[in-house]
């Protein structure tokens, strides 16, 4: 009772195949696909380098027992205001002096010009060693 597999017999039990996709519709969908890598890898990079908020030390300087001085440097939209936790540690991190500083919009036409150097006074518990930008965010006004 034994049947063989004859294309006439598969055919008749599944249908017939299906037939694959031409060498220019792989082509053009090859193509497609690329396209799109391409402007989404785009629109990535630029909006991420748009309206993107960054900070670092640049600097301290440890006046006395009661006071220090910390320099940082602030990327930021123009027209965006931004807050940033300024903290200056002892030799075993403890932190000795702190404040919360707002830094409002700003002129500017370019991208380098989104850059800012700032310097904020402290005073402190007690002597300091280091001086911190500890973190930044956007404020809501």
């Amino acid at each position: 009772m034994s049947q063989t597999a004859s294309p006439e017999n598969l055919t008749a039990r599944y249908g017939a195949p299906k037939k694959g996709r031409s060498a220019r519709t792989q082509r053009w969908l090859i193509i497609g696909a690329l396209v799109l890598s391409f402007a989404a890898a785009l629109y990535f990079t630029i909006g991420n380098a748009v309206g993107q908020l960054s900070y670092k030390d640049v600097g301290y300087t440890i006046h006395s027992d009661t006071s220090a001085s910390v320099d940082y440097e602030v990327a930021k939209d123009f027209d965006a205001t931004v807050q940033c936790s300024i903290q200056v540690l002892d030799d075993s991190y403890a932190i000795v002096g702190h404040q919360i500083v707002t830094i409002g919009p700003h002129e500017g036409e370019t991208q380098a010009e989104r850059e800012q150097y700032y310097r904020t006074d402290l005073r402190t518990e007690s002597r300091g060693v280091s001086g911190i930008v500890d973190s930044c965010w956007e404020h809501e006004a």
